[in-house]
């Protein structure tokens, strides 16, 4: 029984050809509505081929691999481009779920420290914006989605 709401992925298939893309990341988690704290549905390899049924804002509507079901992958963890075998040890890493619960909270000045001398990035202006100020009513659009704020 479909729920309500729910449209029949046969439905959604005619509406629009799907497109086959490729995983390009080392694993890319596929969710269950577009965010980062939705839960995982399912976890895809690099090299995996998915079914993308539209993109926006970041975030590409895929079949889980082997269900009728749909979530979500950021867009940046897929590509258009057929991966060959010889490029296996070349997946992006991505970002861990540790990595992204550790970011929620915060890192202390050590674990920052050690990031800033492992990666050779430049954080400049990541601390530029750790200075930057809101109003609470600028933050609930944000969250909200509303671009004028």
């Amino acid at each position: 029984m479909i729920g309500a709401g729910k449209v029949p992925l046969q439905a959604q298939a005619a509406a629009k050809a799907p497109e086959t893309m490729t995983v390009q990341v080392a694993k890319g988690q596929i969710r269950d509505a577009p965010s980062v704290i939705a839960p995982v549905l399912a976890v895809v390899e690099y090299r995996t081929k998915v079914l993308v049924y539209e993109s926006k804002d970041g975030w590409a509507k895929v079949q889980v691999p082997g269900s009728t079901r749909l979530g979500y992958m950021f867009l940046s963890a897929l590509t258009e481009k057929s991966i060959s075998a010889s490029d296996a040890g070349k997946a992006a890493s991505g970002v861990s779920a540790t990595e992204i619960a550790l970011a929620g909270k915060g890192f202390s000045d050590a674990v920052e420290e050690s990031y800033r001398k492992a990666s050779h990035v430049d954080y400049s202006w990541v601390d530029v914006m750790e200075h930057y100020e809101y109003s609470p009513e600028t933050l609930v659009g944000f969250l909200n989605g509303d671009s004028q704020q």
